[in-house]
């Protein structure tokens, strides 16, 4: 039976991406551009070794300060500070499986080749944690797959960020519950 998502359990929201101007308008940096439109104006200060954070109605919101392969240490080190669980987590990822816009809530399911994914998955010890999938892929003429190494640090243009952004709302939906 699926987990419902309880917005009052999430005490730590990541946004996953990388550090550097350079990859600042990158579709890796999805989870951020999502995270920090989210948080309009609030600062992510208190830096920690691996993160940064700001705080809102007793949640903290994460910009990991490590490359996307290394997210986990970032993850581990939050869930410590904040002395959190795995289970009150929500990352804020891009995922290549999705088109562009659609987003995806899950819970406790597999990294599906994302190495941010898998490197909290194996410095957290669980795939028990929730996920906002963000959707990175555009349409294709004739459905042609292209590999997910090859979208992910394409710089994007504008109205590809502004239809990332756009999933904002819906996580300020998801999280509406605690009054954010």
């Amino acid at each position: 039976m699926p987990m419902e998502f309880n917005p009052e359990t999430i005490s730590l929201v990541i946004g996953l991406g990388n550090p550097g101007k350079e990859y600042t308008n990158t579709f890796h940096n999805a989870g951020q551009i999502v995270l920090h439109t989210f948080c309009g104006d609030s600062k992510f200060s208190n830096p920690r070794p691996s993160f940064s954070y700001t705080k809102y109605n007793n949640i903290s919101f994460i910009i990991p300060q490590v490359f996307m392969n290394e997210s986990g240490v970032a993850v581990a080190n939050a869930i410590s500070y904040f002395k959190s669980s795995p289970e009150q987590i929500l990352v804020l990822h891009d995922d290549t499986d999705l088109m562009l816009g659609e987003t995806r809530l899950q819970f406790g399911r597999g990294d599906a080749g994302h190495n941010g994914i898998k490197s909290i998955v194996q410095h957290v010890g669980t795939e028990a944690f929730w996920r906002f999938r963000i959707g990175v892929r555009e349409q294709t003429e004739h459905s042609i797959r292209i590999k997910a190494k090859s979208i992910v640090l394409q710089e994007m243009g504008e109205e590809h960020k502004e239809i990332i952004t756009k999933t904002a709302e819906i996580l300020k939906e998801l999280l509406k519950q605690k009054n954010l």
